[in-house]
């Protein structure tokens, strides 16, 4: 962590602290960590009490101070050590925002409706060929996340990677506040949130909330693909990256292999050099030239592109590929919207290609619509479709509309049984769903039975 005193939290988060004098030090103590689970305080931390849903971090203060913490941030008054504030959770992303920029450690924001977390990947591989780099780990993308990713900030980073997601108006004015980023790269501008940002350009309002709080010669590399994107006006210096040939970072004769790997060119500073990615799809690749394109900016050469890109490796549900005997299992049921939906389901390779979908959530108005929408996507590049979810029963109906055949509307208790009865050597099966249908429960049931 960077080297933070009781003091400069104080006054970072506004707040006044109460029974110093029980704290070794006073003032001057310095914080070893900063944590909101009682279970990880140790001695020398500070312990952060927020009050959420289901628990009262409140009730957990006298087991922190009793683990070594040296006070915690407290709304209420306690009979311990503490920095009264008025707000735990904005007091945290005060003392966050100090310490980046404490740090002068160089931030950069991975931004957009889809493909954010396999391009914070892909970049983080590419550019800790060259630089000690920190990032986004997990779902800690949002303004509880955000905070503690900056915690983990040591004195030898020199960059950030900084995965940034919201589904509400305001969250990333607040987030941008804190992270003021050096650079921001938007992978697009999606149909997701809608339930709360209304369309596509309420989508682009909400995220494009960074920008007013990026550092002073800030860059933005943008999606060039993307139509939002391309009409967005900014008073910053915008790169655009994508596949095609018009880019000066781009990718030629791209060649998928199997379920596990693709193969393409990459042209960087008028060199080539092929490249043998591990994850397949064409939104894959222009994950990596997005990657591509902020490593050239940042100095790195073509080796050291072609060796990040070449150890990047899918993590959790994201496009995780299985060898079940025969069958082809992709396990990317950790999120999903219209866009990430047709890009799965467009890159699976080999046998019959079945899919096992589920809802997409927070789709507003057009719920609906975009899910029959889907459902002739799957008519025409699927042999074999099951849904679970009763929004996912209208991705089953544009299908029958389209004339597919084989469409199953299916139960998530049943799925598992289902589809494997349905399954034979050589399939292709594709599971894939928003996070709140929980089909991670359905896909280790397969590999179980399987």
């Amino acid at each position: 962590m960077i080297e933070l005193t009781l003091k400069e939290a104080i006054e970072a988060s506004g707040g006044r602290l109460v029974r110093g004098e029980d704290i070794p030090g006073g003032e001057e103590a310095v914080i070893t960590g900063i944590t909101l689970d009682s279970r990880k305080a140790e001695p020398g931390s500070l312990f952060v009490a927020i009050k959420g849903e289901r628990v009262d971090g409140h009730d957990y203060i006298e087991k922190a101070v009793g683990s070594g913490a040296l006070a915690a941030i407290s709304e209420k008054d306690v009979p311990f050590p503490h920095i009264r504030v008025d707000s735990s959770l904005a007091a945290m992303q005060d003392i966050a925002a100090y310490i980046r920029e404490k740090s002068g450690v160089r931030v950069i924001a991975v931004v957009g409706s889809v493909g954010k977390t396999s391009t914070r990947q892909m970049l983080s591989c590419v550019l800790d060929e060259k630089f000690e780099v920190l990032s986004t780990e997990g779902n800690f993308n949002n303004e509880f996340g955000l905070p503690q990713m900056l915690f983990r900030l040591e004195p030898y980073h020199e960059l950030a990677v900084l995965e940034l997601g919201i589904s509400h108006f305001g969250e990333m004015d607040r987030l941008g506040r804190i992270a003021k980023p050096d650079y921001a790269v938007y992978t697009n501008i999606g149909n997701m949130h809608l339930e709360n940002l209304v369309d596509r350009d309420g989508v682009l309002r909400a995220k494009t909330e960074l920008i007013p709080h990026m550092k002073s010669g800030a860059k933005l590399f943008l999606n060039g693909a993307d139509d939002k994107l391309r009409g967005l006006h900014t008073v910053l210096p915008a790169i655009y990256f994508g596949v095609d040939e018009c880019y000066s970072v781009h990718a030629e004769d791209v060649e998928q292999i199997g379920l596990e790997k693709t193969e393409f060119t990459l042209v960087y500073k008028e060199k080539t050099v092929r490249v043998s990615m591990p994850a397949v799809g064409r939104h894959m690749v222009q994950n990596a030239i997005a990657a591509a394109t902020v490593a050239l900016e940042l100095g790195l050469t073509a080796e050291q592109v072609k060796a990040g890109i070449e150890s990047y490796s899918p993590v959790g549900h994201r496009g995780r590929v299985e060898k079940l005997g025969g069958i082809m299992l992709v396990d990317d049921c950790y999120n999903a919207g219209p866009d990430s939906m047709r890009a799965a389901i467009g890159s699976l390779k080999g046998g019959r290609r079945v899919a096992l979908l589920g809802d997409m959530l927070e789709l507003g108005e057009t719920t609906a619509e975009l899910h029959r929408a889907l459902g002739e996507y799957c008519a025409a590049n699927l042999e074999a479709l099951f849904t679970v979810g009763e929004l996912a029963s209208n991705i089953a109906a544009g299908a029958e509309e389209a004339g597919m055949k084989n469409v199953f509307r299916v139960s998530a208790e049943n799925a598992a049984d289902e589809v494997l009865a349905f399954l034979r050597e050589g399939d292709v099966l594709l599971v894939k769903a928003s996070r709140g249908m929980h089909l991670e429960d359905v896909v280790g049931k397969i590999m179980k039975r399987k």
